[in-house]
C-alpha cells in the first residue's frame, strides 16, 4: 500500500509544475486525499485538479486550500453534498460533480463564495428540486447540465437570475410541462436541450437560440416558430407528430440543420403551398425512419439545395409520384437511399435503379368505372324502393278513403267500459235503400 502512495506522489510531483493535477480513476477515498496525498502537494498553486472516477462520499473545502484552483472535476464518485465553507472566496470557474448521488444542494454548496462559477455539471444524480434560490449566487454561470434527475419541482423563478446563460440541457428531467417564464431572462440563452420529457406544448423560448432538441417530448405539432438565429434544430424519436409542412418553418431563415429521425407515425413532409424560398441555408436534412411512403414535387426547390438529404428506412411506395426523384440527377444520389416496400414488383429495389416508365400509378379502367357506377346505381335503387314499400305498409295503411257513392263511414271495433257497463258499439254500412 505504502508503494502504491509513493509512486502516486511521485507521479503528482512531476504534474504539480503544470499546475494541474490529474489523480482520475485511482479508487481514492477523501481520507487517501486529504491525509496522506494532499502534503505531497502544494495544492494552493494548483488550477486544474481532476478527481474523477473515485470513491468520495463527500468534498468539504475545509480540509484543503483551493486559493487558485480555477477546474475541480468531481464526477463519477459517490458523493452526497459537497460544500464551500472555509475561505472567503474562491477564483473556481469549472464544477463538475455530475454521476454522483446528490439529492439536494445545500445553502453551503453554490454560495456566494464560489460565485465566480461559469460551467457547472451537476446532471446524473437524484435531485428532486431546483428552487427559486438553489442557483441564485450564480449569475455568470454560463453552461449548466441538471440532466438525468427526476426532478418533481422545477420552480418558475429557477433561472431568473441566469442572464449570462448561454448553455442549457434539461435533458429528462421528468417534465410534462415546463413553466412558461422558465427561459424569459436568458436572453443569450443559446443552446437548449429539452428532449426525453413528456411535455406536449412547447414553451416560450428565448429567441437567441442557436440550436434546439426537442427529441422525445409528446409534442403533437411545431408551428410559427421564430428563431432568427437558429442552425440547428432536432426532433428525432416522437411519437406523436404525424406531419411536417416545412412552411411552419419559414422564419428559420439561418437553419442549416434539420433532423427528424425515427417518428414512428410521421407520415406527411411536404410544402405547402409550395415556396422555393423556404430555408434558404439548409445544408442537411434528416427524415430517416419515418413512416413516409412518398416524396411530392413540392419538396424539389429543397432537395435540389440541400448537400446532405437521409432518407433510409421509410416505406417508400415506389410509382409515378417518384419519377420527379429519379430526374434530379443530384449529386447527393437522393434517389440511391429510396428502397422500395411498396409495390411488389418494386420490393427492395432501389429507386434509382427502376427505369421512370416502370414507376407507373394503378389507375382504374373505364370497366372499373362502369361496375362501380351500376352497383352505386342498383344500390340506391334498392334503398328507394325498400323506404317506399315501408312507409306504404306502415303510416299510408292507417287511413281508410271513403267508397265512391256512399255517405257513411264506418267505425269497427269501438269499444267503451266502464265499472258499471260495457257497451259494444258497432254500426254497420247503410246503403240509400230506406
Amino acid at each position: 500500500m505504502w508503494t502504491y502512495y509513493f509512486l502516486l506522489s511521485l507521479c503528482i510531483i512531476t504534474q504539480v509544475q503544470s499546475k494541474q493535477i490529474d489523480l482520475s480513476y485511482r479508487g481514492l477515498k477523501k481520507e487517501d486525499f486529504f491525509a496522506r496525498l494532499q502534503s505531497t502537494i502544494n495544492i494552493r498553486e494548483v488550477t486544474d485538479l481532476n478527481l474523477k472516477g473515485n470513491r468520495f462520499d463527500n468534498f468539504i473545502d475545509c480540509s484543503t486550500h483551493l486559493d487558485h484552483m480555477k477546474t475541480l472535476d468531481l464526477a463519477e464518485n459517490h458523493l452526497g453534498q459537497f460544500l464551500f465553507l472555509c475561505n472567503d472566496g474562491y477564483a473556481l470557474e469549472s464544477l463538475n460533480v455530475s454521476h454522483n448521488f446528490l439529492e439536494y444542494i445545500d445553502d453551503s454548496s453554490l454560495n456566494n463564495k464560489v460565485s465566480k462559477l461559469k460551467i457547472l455539471d451537476l446532471s446524473f444524480n437524484k435531485l428532486s428540486t431546483i428552487n427559486e434560490t438553489m442557483l441564485q449566487h450564480m449569475k455568470i454561470l454560463e453552461f449548466l447540465s441538471v440532466a438525468s434527475n427526476p426532478i418533481v419541482n422545477l420552480h418558475e423563478n429557477a433561472f431568473k437570475n441566469q442572464k449570462s446563460m448561454i448553455h442549457l440541457d434539461l435533458t429528462n428531467v421528468s417534465q410534462v410541462f415546463f413553466p412558461s417564464t422558465l427561459f424569459k431572462a436568458m436572453t443569450n440563452l443559446s443552446y437548449l436541450n429539452i428532449s426525453h420529457n413528456k411535455i406536449e406544448i412547447l414553451p416560450y423560448l428565448p429567441l437567441s437560440l442557436e440550436e434546439l432538441d426537442i427529441s422525445s417530448t409528446n409534442i403533437l405539432y411545431v408551428d410559427n416558430l421564430i428563431f432568427p438565429r437558429m442552425m440547428k434544430f432536432y426532433m428525432n424519436h416522437m411519437p406523436n407528430i404525424t406531419e411536417v409542412v416545412l412552411n411552419d418553418f419559414e422564419n428559420l431563415t439561418m437553419l442549416e440543420i434539420l433532423s427528424m429521425e425515427n417518428n414512428p407515425i410521421l407520415s406527411e413532409f411536404r410544402v405547402w403551398p409550395p415556396n422555393s424560398r423556404i430555408l434558404p441555408r439548409l445544408q442537411h436534412l434528416s427524415v430517416r425512419g419515418c413512416a413516409l411512403e412518398t416524396l411530392t414535387d413540392d419538396l424539389r426547390p429543397i432537395m435540389q439545395r440541400v448537400s446532405i438529404v437521409d432518407l433510409q428506412n421509410n416505406p417508400w411506395h415506389c410509382d409515378c409520384r417518384m419519377q420527379w426523384v429519379n430526374r434530379l440527377n443530384l449529386s447527393n444520389e437522393l434517389s440511391r437511399e429510396i428502397k422500395c416496400k411498396t409495390p411488389d414488383q418494386h420490393t427492395k429495389k432501389i429507386l434509382a435503379e427502376i427505369p421512370n416508365h416502370e414507376l407507373v400509378c394503378v389507375e382504374i379502367s373505364t370497366i372499373g368505372y362502369t361496375a362501380i357506377l351500376v352497383s352505386t346505381t342498383i344500390i340506391l335503387l334498392v334503398i328507394l324502393v325498400g323506404g317506399f314499400w315501408i312507409f306504404w305498409k306502415g303510416p299510408l295503411r292507417q287511413w281508410s278513403l271513403p267508397k265512391r257513392g256512399t255517405e257513411t263511414v264506418s267505425y269497427k271495433n269501438v269499444v267503451e267500459s266502464s265499472n258499471d257497463l260495457i257497451s259494444h258499439l258497432i254500426v254497420a254500412d247503410d246503403h240509400n235503400d230506406e
